[in-house]
């Protein structure tokens, strides 16, 4: 079957008629327990939600959109509650962007996130703190997100992920540099980039 490309929504329309009705003739089956959905733009959700029945969706996977750079999946987490889906929040490093080494060359941000993802990195070496640590922290303080993902390659990386977490529950954030920090993303505080094929419109 062929959809209109109008709006550029034509994956989403199939997602919708073709994918989570397989999906759910295998739940039904057995073959599946639970079904879940994931994308960078936060409109998904909604546009997927309302268009399938009640308790279709169990859970979906938001990455980069719970980070200090950009909290735009917040304004999303009463609405998901209200479906009664669940969160996982995915990339809290914002694929890269708020580590000391800055993100991988393909990284989609702008030249002015990127820049400003590196100047609240650099202030926080100068200040003897870990912008991953404080990023990692930001993340696992809303307690309307069940799951935090988040890429390790080493285990030291899962020791020093493990430490913040610990640190966060026993003694706490540290606000003073968060603020800090978040005053030097407040210009590119939310700002997000394109994902997936371009469609037509």
């Amino acid at each position: 079957m062929k959809y209109p490309k109008k709006n550029g929504l034509v994956f989403l329309v199939q997602i919708v008629n073709e994918t989570i009705p397989a999906l759910l003739k295998l739940k039904e089956a057995g073959k599946v327990r639970f079904i879940g959905i994931t994308g960078l733009p936060l409109e998904i959700f909604s546009y997927v939600l309302d268009r399938v029945p009640p308790g279709t969706i169990d859970v979906i996977l938001s990455y980069c959109h719970y980070s200090i750079n950009d909290s735009t999946l917040e304004d999303l987490l009463p609405y998901l509650k209200s479906k009664g889906v669940g969160v996982i929040s995915a990339s809290p490093l914002a694929m890269g962007l708020l580590t000391e080494n800055g993100p991988p060359e393909w990284h989609p941000a702008s030249p002015e996130l990127k820049a400003a993802c590196q100047d609240a990195a650099a202030y926080c070496k100068e200040k003897g703190k870990n912008i991953s640590k404080l990023a990692m922290q930001y993340s696992l303080l809303n307690k309307d997100i069940s799951t935090v993902l988040v890429g390790m390659n080493s285990v030291k990386q899962v020791d020093e992920n493990v430490a913040a977490a610990v640190e966060l529950a026993t003694v706490g954030m540290d606000e003073k540099t968060l603020s800090q920090i978040e005053g030097i993303l407040k210009p590119v505080k939310n700002q997000t980039w394109p994902s997936g094929i371009q469609q037509s419109r």
